[in-house]
């Protein structure tokens, strides 16, 4: 069975996802001795410092762990580290004990995942990588430092919220409709774009892949040059959860 499924940018996405929590991993460890950095306030999650930013998503981590291993997503995981732990090391003994869960899975191995067309595992080392690169921006942003992106990874990100994410949200009837369909044009890619729903009408939005997928994220506040102003209407709404 092939156990690493390539990603979009040529590299397996066991690799992309260990490169991406070893990432997350060394910024929490940078600021968890300045209790002042911690507390820095990430401003797409309102009322989470860095701490509850790492523990969410050492949480996530473990709950992908749990579904692979048969368990209910329905019971979500309230672990976190005792008051003596390193955060760091609490962080990436769960990124470390989830990575190891899905090699030892492998891609094909049948699981619950958020889209019914795609229960198998391979669905979680996608969906994991994506999740951690979006929260290592926000705790880079939240400590004032710069934070790039691979283009080609966080381009499939934008393709992840058309196909699973906006979908999952029209399943759930927390959103309507797109009433135009929005095409997504990465500038510093030459790929097709992606298209947001699947009206007759459409709007274009074209930007860096990294600004893309943070704007479907709710990350990046809109500029004129992106498109029309109709088009950051229909962002602002709930593409994702």
């Amino acid at each position: 069975m092939l156990q690493n499924v390539i990603s979009p940018t040529g590299r397996p996405w066991l690799d992309e996802l260990t490169a991406a929590t070893e990432q997350f991993r060394a910024v929490i460890a940078s600021a968890e001795n300045d209790d002042a950095a911690l507390a820095s306030p990430v401003a797409a999650c309102p009322r989470w410092g860095i701490r509850d930013l790492a523990v969410h998503l050492g949480r996530t981590h473990l709950w992908a762990t749990q579904i692979l291993d048969g368990a209910d997503p329905r019971d979500r995981p309230q672990d976190e580290p005792s008051p003596d732990e390193s955060l760091a090391a609490w962080y990436g003994a769960v990124a470390e004990k989830m990575r190891k869960a899905l090699a030892e899975a492998g891609p094909d191995k049948p699981c619950w995942t958020l889209v019914k067309e795609q229960r198998t595992a391979v669905f979680w080392q996608r969906r994991q990588v994506h999740e951690t690169v979006v929260h290592l921006w926000d705790a880079q942003h939240a400590l004032g430092r710069s934070a790039e992106m691979d283009p080609v990874l966080a381009f499939d990100g934008v393709a992840e919220v058309a196909e699973v994410m906006y979908p999952r949200m029209l399943r759930a009837e927390r959103v309507s409709p797109l009433p135009k369909q929005l095409v997504l044009t990465a500038t510093d890619l030459d790929t097709v774009p992606v298209k947001i729903g699947d009206a007759e009408r459409s709007l274009m939005v074209r930007a860096s892949a990294a600004e893309l997928l943070l704007l479907v994220w709710h990350r990046l506040p809109w500029h004129r040059d992106y498109g029309d102003a109709e088009a950051a209407e229909l962002i602002g709404q709930s593409l994702v959860p």
